[in-house]
């Protein structure tokens, strides 16, 4: 019986679905398995080194569970844990969501570009770094905004709370002048209407599709005609979903915020 390939996809909690969501409109008919680390919700306020260590058990996983191709689907996790995923699993094909953004932008018609980030990734200056090396006549400002992650995670979305908290980031100096706003983290394009409305001269960069295009493309590339046609025909409910520490609130956040009603079974990996 030949192998079903599956496209793995993780985050620390909530935001990585915001790329899933765009993964199924380019591939609906591709099994994929979601993995959410919640019982080390956020990363973006932990070490490189623990980052690693969560990410390197969580692709263990993923790859024991047939995926050919893994989405590193959190920024903080991209930025500290990319490298050391790709050295340790070299059979394993991966997509970060930093590098499609960065080659969107260094191509782009913008030259001051704003970048909202949890600690993590604006430590790293991975988006800088590389963004500079590929067109060093953009300028990117960037914002470590810490109280994101949580107030979504939390379920504070629509309650005003998040408008005071965004306004309050969007506001700072760091970030005037700028033409175009970069999620910066996965949970992040949760809030793409409210900063739309708060900064309307701001374009927003729709960080999920790009990616889920990448992905699409390279997934392409792995795929011959063949294979193709004996693909699974599969929707959302062939997704394969599992959460390190299951909780109330975030199933129904998952409910509320992407329509998520699948049974999300609970793996704490060691």
């Amino acid at each position: 019986m030949e192998k079903v390939r599956k496209i793995g996809l993780f985050d620390s909690g909530l935001g990585g679905l915001t790329v899933l969501e765009a993964l199924g409109k380019v591939l609906p008919e591709v099994p994929k398995i979601y993995y959410g680390d919640t019982l080390h919700l956020p990363y973006g306020d932990k070490s490189n080194e623990a980052i690693v260590g969560y990410s390197m058990r969580i692709v263990d996983f993923l790859k024991a569970q047939g995926c050919d191709l893994i989405v590193i689907a959190c920024n903080s996790a991209s930025a500290a844990a990319g490298e050391a995923l790709v050295t340790a699993f070299p059979e394993v094909r991966f997509v970060n969501v930093i590098d499609p953004v960065v080659h969107t932008l260094a191509t782009g018609k913008y030259d001051r570009i704003g970048l909202l980030g949890t600690r993590a990734t604006i430590r790293s200056a991975a988006y800088q770094d590389r963004l500079h090396a590929l067109n060093p006549g953009i300028a990117l400002q960037s914002l470590s905004t810490p109280l994101l992650v949580p107030l979504i995670e939390d379920g504070f979305l629509g309650t005003g709370i998040d408008r005071s908290v965004l306004n309050h980031y969007l506001s700072q100096d760091t970030l005037q002048g700028i033409q175009a706003l970069v999620p910066g983290c996965t949970h992040y394009p949760l809030l793409k209407d409210l900063a739309q409305e708060l900064s309307p001269n701001t374009s927003w960069i729709d960080a999920p599709a790009i990616v889920a295009r990448r992905v699409a493309e390279l997934w392409a590339s792995m795929t011959d005609e063949s294979s193709a046609h004996e693909s699974k025909a599969i929707g959302t409910e062939m997704t394969t979903y599992y959460l390190s520490d299951k909780t109330e609130s975030f199933l129904e956040l998952a409910k509320k915020t992407f329509g998520i009603q699948a049974d999300w079974e609970t793996l704490v990996l060691s």
